[in-house]
């Protein structure tokens, strides 16, 4: 973690300087309390355009409007759209979490049982701004470094709590398959099928 920069640093220090590795700022001179305290309304403002428009209108300018800020208050937050759709990633990760929490502690395959659920419940504007996530980090895959460590917990968890790990491993990959069939919108046989394919998922947890 970069320790915080002192204040004695010289006005012509680049703004580059001042950024945490994600692109988020720790300091400058010059912005407002509320510029500095704004990213739960930015990112707020984020999700209500991507919503309602699509995340393909998600952009600086138009969050900065939706959130009553400059663009230089967002700009302040997230110096680029990348550092945007990281926080965002954060946040959707931090919601999913706690969906897995939520599940009952005494549940077989608790971990597994969670992941079907969340793809099952996933919400629209979660779906939309997936993809735009998914398509910077075609640029940048460290963008979705927090994903990959949170799913490597939890496979750990998943292969852990099994007594048929390749059983719960072919689980894992039918809840991923259904998870980016929904993101690409490829054809799942009509409503019909998918629920019977996510009730035969749901006894093949349940037997692990």
């Amino acid at each position: 973690m970069i320790k915080t920069l002192t204040l004695m640093q010289p006005r012509t220090t680049s703004r580059e300087n001042l950024n945490r590795p994600d692109g988020t700022v720790v300091n400058e001179p010059g912005q407002s309390a509320g510029s500095r305290n704004a990213s739960p309304r930015i990112l707020g403002a984020a999700r209500a355009i991507a919503a309602r428009e699509g995340a393909g209108k998600v952009t600086i300018e138009a969050v900065a409007k939706e959130a009553g800020l400059s663009k230089g208050g967002v700009l302040y937050n997230f110096p680029t759209k990348k550092a945007l759709l990281s926080s965002l990633l954060d946040q959707m990760l931090a919601a999913h979490r706690e969906l897995l929490a939520n599940v009952p502690v005494r549940h077989p395959a608790r971990t597994l049982t969670g992941h079907l659920e969340i793809v099952i419940h996933s919400k629209d504007v979660d779906d939309d701004l997936s993809m735009a996530i998914l398509a910077a980090a075609a640029s940048d895959p460290r963008l979705l470094d927090p994903l990959r460590s949170d799913l490597t917990c939890d496979l750990e968890r998943i292969l852990t709590d099994t007594q048929d790990a390749p059983a719960a491993m072919i689980a894992v990959l039918a809840i991923q398959g259904l998870r980016f069939q929904r993101l690409l919108n490829l054809p799942d046989g009509g409503a019909e099928i998918r629920e019977r394919v996510i009730e035969r998922l749901r006894t093949m947890i349940d037997e692990l």
